[in-house]
């Protein structure tokens, strides 16, 4: 029967069909700007990966695809391993990894494929994201890791098969709210609660290995985050009465379809969340004014480089985007900023600051296209006016596309992207 080794958060090997595969390995280090960190340690090696035939990564976010990682791999056994990912148009990530030596191989969306005559897989894209569908010795394994929103009925009317064992993340993986807005934070608890219930409903599992959630929020901007997110010995007591519920900690071993006490797992977890009673001291990087101000035109000569800007215009007309007054804690300084101009004022009165964070974190934003969502992702900002985030995510939107291969007006014309937009803009509108 197929065996699951256990790594770490969302990773784990599979071996099944005389394959070895292993999903989303991060082992060590911390993600989305040092903003989580993994609450227990990996017992699971860089020169364990002698041996393994694939890696399968979902995305691109860090706690899933992790640079480090792969680097840490002695550089013999990445010229044996062949790294699996959804076909993108920016081909970063198989571009990345054959740099570093390993072999790579695109999955087209929702083609089955077949890594050996044993074993099919079938990968499907979810926005940046994708799901794993495994078929081997009989059995069906479905890794969800991050999806959500799906129509998952749908999916699994895709995929055709019973579900012998789903993989899904079981709490928030981002900003839900500022201090103090405990409701806000419990609804978004809840809500992953709910995906989970939607999707064993969909799939009917034997099995459910709640997983990708291993993490906490690590600095001391963010740590009141942790509060109200997910445990697993919560989530494990809810789900255990309807469906076989498996939790596993680094360096478990278990064999699908066979029953796995999971009390000592859930008791190991518990005791390394008790050790997170403080966030790790790292002292935030001031990044200086002048040098904001200079990586703000860099960042608008390269916008209006890769796209014709004009034909979003509309949108501000609109006033669906829209400056956005940045409170740079550090700095004491309050600046306007646009899509549309990049700073537009570094003079505005505090008390009409939209949303605080760092300088840092601020120039992360100007400098990298991925940058916007590491912060709704790692929290470390704060809400001073409702609807901030989405105000400043706006504002950003564009150079998130560029990174991955989009750009104004070619993207205009694909329908998918086109309808999404036009149903946030009435959303915005009928809000009002």
């Amino acid at each position: 029967m197929p065996e699951i080794l256990w790594l770490n958060h969302a990773g784990y090997e599979l071996r099944v069909g005389g394959l070895r595969i292993i999903h989303d390995p991060w082992l060590f280090g911390r993600a989305f700007a040092d903003g989580w960190a993994l609450v227990s340690e990996s017992k699971f090696q860089p020169q364990d990966f002698a041996g393994v035939d694939f890696i399968w990564f979902s995305h691109e976010h860090p706690d899933h695809f992790s640079p480090p990682v792969l680097k840490a791999i002695p550089e013999h056994i990445r010229r044996e391993i062949t790294v699996l990912f959804q076909t993108t148009r920016d081909k970063r990530v198989v571009s990345f990894c054959k740099k570093l030596g390993f072999k790579t191989r695109e999955l087209p969306n929702c083609e089955r494929i077949q890594l050996s005559p044993e074993v099919a897989v079938t990968c499907g894209k979810v926005g940046g994201d994708s799901w794993l569908h495994t078929e081997a010795e009989g059995l069906s394994i479905f890794n969800a890791n991050d999806c959500f929103g799906c129509d998952w009925r749908e999916i699994s009317g895709h995929i055709g098969k019973e579900v012998d064992l789903l993989l899904t993340q079981f709490s928030y993986a981002n900003w839900t709210g500022n201090p103090g807005e405990n409701s806000r934070m419990s609804k978004a608890a809840e809500c992953k609660i709910i995906e989970m219930q939607d999707q064993i409903s969909a799939f009917n599992p034997k099995q459910v290995i709640p997983f990708a959630s291993y993490v906490w929020f690590c600095r001391h901007d963010n740590f009141y985050l942790n509060q109200h997110a997910n445990r697993i010995a919560s989530i494990f007591e809810k789900f255990s009465g309807q469906v076989d519920m498996v939790v596993a900690y680094p360096g478990d071993s278990l064999t699908i379809g066979e029953k796995h006490d999971s009390t000592l797992a859930i008791a190991s977890y518990e005791r390394d969340w008790a050790s997170k009673a403080t966030p790790i001291d790292i002292p935030d990087k001031i990044i200086e004014l002048n040098q904001i101000k200079d990586m703000s035109l860099e960042q608008q000569a390269r916008l209006f480089s890769l796209n014709t800007l004009a034909f979003l215009k509309p949108l501000s007309w609109i006033k669906y985007i829209v400056p956005v007054n940045i409170h740079l804690e550090d700095l004491r300084v309050t600046i306007r900023y646009c899509m549309f101009g990049g700073i537009l004022n570094d003079d505005i009165e505090f008390d009409q600051r939209d949303i605080t964070f760092s300088s840092e974190s601020f120039l992360s934003l100007l400098r990298n296209g991925y940058g916007c969502a590491t912060l709704m992702i790692n929290g470390r900002y704060r809400e001073n006016t409702s609807g901030a985030t989405q105000l400043l995510s706006r504002n950003f939107a564009i150079p998130a596309r560029n990174e991955e291969g989009f750009f104004v007006p070619r993207i205009l014309f694909q329908w998918g992207y086109v309808k999404d937009q036009v149903g946030n803009i009435l959303k915005s509108y009928f809000k009002r």
